[in-house]
């Protein structure tokens, strides 16, 4: 079991991560009571985080001693772990916490006990339309993150059919105020359409102007 959260650590650390607390929307924030100490996850971005925390520490019992890995909805605060002072000790712990962006490319079974998603309504009723085609190196991604956000969308691949993709394309030639590059992956969320995407970035920067 070492061994696994090792790897899993290392794969995490080698992916688009950042130092504890750097992250612009996910950060780690503690509650201490007495002895004990509650640490917690709060995520203000419209997407989810998949998170990653170790603690280090002969000071403290803890809730779990194992690395955990949490998935992190969006707009939400996650109690993640609880720290209890040992008699005689003076209440110091390491911290190593990773906010993993293409974490949901990696095939992890993550631990949901005690996860309470809430989705927005209105996220929920707009309809989202992806188009993909085979030889597209990060439309798998782009697909995996609209499944961990619990967001429904209809999938087109262009290889296959066409016909919706062409009937967009020729909508946007009409307007000649709205630049279109013809890429794919190709988002369309109700009326508007993001196609400038060249990386799992560029995907998610296009899901935060959609949703927010």
């Amino acid at each position: 079991m070492k061994t696994y959260f090792t790897a899993i650590a290392f794969l995490l650390l080698t992916l688009n991560s950042f130092a504890q607390n750097d992250h612009k929307y996910v950060k780690l924030s503690k509650e201490k009571k007495g002895k004990r100490t509650t640490l917690y996850v709060t995520n203000t971005d419209s997407i989810s985080y998949d998170v990653f925390l170790k603690v280090d520490t002969k000071d403290f019992r803890r809730s779990s001693n194992r690395p955990i890995i949490r998935n992190i909805a969006a707009n939400s605060k996650v109690k993640i772990m609880t720290l209890i002072q040992l008699a005689e000790k003076e209440g110091n712990y390491d911290t190593v916490f990773i906010v993993n962006e293409v974490a949901y490319a990696l095939d992890i079974k993550k631990d949901f006990e005690g996860f309470d998603f809430k989705l927005d309504r209105a996220i929920k009723d707009k309809k989202v339309t992806l188009f993909t085609k085979d030889d597209c190196a990060i439309c798998p991604d782009t697909k995996r993150i609209l499944d961990n956000n619990k967001i429904t969308f209809t999938e087109y691949n262009i290889d296959t059919d066409s016909t919706t993709y062409l009937k967009i394309i020729k909508e946007f030639q009409a307007d000649k105020e709205n630049r279109f590059e013809n890429s794919i992956p190709l988002l369309k969320v109700e009326k508007e359409v993001y196609n400038n995407i060249e990386s799992v970035e560029d995907f998610i920067s296009a899901l935060r102007k959609a949703f927010n």
